[in-house]
């Protein structure tokens, strides 16, 4: 089946989800508004007739509260479901060169001082950036930038292609991988993640742990003391000690919680990537040793990060008014804080190699994305001897298909230089542009035999 074909049918099942999800979303807003109103109705019946205990409203309450937690899950499903249809939305126009001005365009990477970057149109609106990336994260965006930018050894060309190869029909990975997280808009900003994960623990003295761990041992048993004799002095006496410890270590636990808790909602998305990628198994070396090294102390990268993520959902509650009340007593805080600066004492060190990890494996996913849509274009290939350069039926892969003018171009055996003339707006820029794009993204449109390329 060609990939236009198989993307409009995967689309209409994707918005035939969607109604059927929207359909069931109504249902709830009426649910939800029946349920209030009687619960209403039997409040009014219960304090003000006196039919019935008011203990019976909290079957009520709980039933209403088990319907929100629903339609939040329903309207999360809808949410992944609308960004499923988009993902085949914006596959169709790449395929039928509707894609431009719709995309990542990738401004950020410009330079204006680059060798080739302006004459091979990689980043603006229409460019080859917008056209390959569907990366989710912000080191995919800057890795596929850094390989359209920087020239690679034949070997890494050919290891990335047959990451290509072994990527390109895994249509599914892709779209999964679209859909994860609360949004679909890029995310994870490497820089705040790194300088938390990377800087040296602040809470490395052995006494703030026992301290941790001691006191709130202590005010339990206070507690109990007072419950029993009603003498509370030594209650007092230990919120008075644990508070100045806690007024003592103030900055550095602000640092910890803050650090890992402006990194959350990147952390979330981190990690239900993470893990998608992990359940895959793939067949291409260079792929597998990317996989390899997503682990960390024998623990795999996600079940790391959705651990940190899990102390960054505890450094978050310390604002809860029921926290607040028992953060002295128990030194919430301080343990929250230990428990986070374990992790980057364990993991730190490691994200770094993840995030770089990640950032290949989008990179790779967005040319094979690519490679998938565009059957036709193939790779260029490389092959031994004197520098050379021989396409056939080469074509711009931003010109649209219908419009492409196609040429050969043969830099070869005797023939060291090729003399490109003519009129004006003939078209010398464009194949030039044509023949760079095949060493800078690795394809050209829709040629048959592609391009054989040697260099020394």
């Amino acid at each position: 089946m060609d990939p236009a074909t198989d993307y409009r049918q995967r689309l209409e099942s994707r918005e035939t989800h969607l109604r059927t999800l929207d359909k069931a979303l109504a249902r709830f807003g009426t649910a939800r508004l029946s349920l209030a109103v009687l619960i209403l109705i039997a409040a009014w019946f219960s304090f003000a007739e006196h039919a019935f205990p008011p203990i019976w409203l909290l079957l009520g309450v709980a039933a209403f509260a088990a319907l929100v937690i629903a339609h939040q899950a329903a309207r999360r499903a809808r949410s992944r479901a609308e960004r499923a249809a988009d993902f085949y939305r914006k596959g169709l126009a790449r395929i039928e060169d509707r894609w431009q001005g719709t995309g990542q365009q990738g401004t950020q990477f410009d330079d204006p001082h680059h060798v080739y970057a302006a004459d091979l149109d990689l980043f603006g609106k229409g460019g080859l950036f917008e056209l390959l990336c569907t990366v989710r994260t912000r080191m995919g965006e800057e890795r596929l930038a850094q390989w359209l930018k920087t020239p690679g050894s034949s070997s890494e060309i050919r290891e990335r292609h047959a990451s290509i190869t072994d990527l390109k029909d895994r249509i599914d990975l892709r779209e999964e991988l679209a859909v994860s997280g609360e949004h679909s808009n890029v995310g994870i900003h490497p820089a705040a993640l790194l300088k938390w994960a990377e800087t040296p623990n602040r809470l490395v003295s052995p006494w703030m742990l026992w301290v941790g761990v001691l006191l709130p041992a202590f005010a339990v048993g206070c507690t109990i003391y007072w419950s029993l004799t009603g003498i509370g002095t030594p209650l007092y006496l230990t919120l008075i000690i644990e508070a100045l410890v806690l007024s003592t270590l103030r900055g550095p636990i602000d640092e910890v919680l803050n650090g890992s808790e402006t990194a959350f909602e990147d952390l979330r998305l981190f990690s239900e990537l993470l893990l998608r990628v992990e359940r895959e198994r793939f067949a291409a070396p260079p792929l597998q040793s990317l996989l390899a090294k997503l682990s960390s102390h024998t623990r795999k990268a996600s079940e790391t990060i959705g651990s940190l993520s899990t102390i960054v959902n505890f450094a978050g509650s310390r604002r809860n008014q029921a926290i607040t009340l028992f953060a002295i007593p128990l030194m919430y805080t301080l343990n929250v804080a230990l428990v986070a600066e374990r992790w980057r004492r364990t993991h730190g060190s490691v994200v770094r190699s993840w995030m770089k990890v990640m950032g290949d494996f989008e990179a790779l996913l967005s040319l094979s994305g690519y490679s998938h849509e565009h059957p036709d274009d193939p790779f260029p290939q490389f092959v031994a001897g004197p520098a050379s350069f021989a396409g056939t039926d080469l074509g711009h892969p931003l010109i649209p298909a219908e419009r492409v003018v196609r040429n050969d171009v043969n830099i070869s055996g005797k023939t060291r230089v090729l003399l490109v003339s003519g009129s004006n707006m003939s078209g010398k820029s464009t194949l030039l542009r044509t023949c760079g794009s095949q060493h800078c993204a690795g394809y050209g449109r829709r040629s048959r035999s592609g391009a054989l390329i040697a260099a020394h």
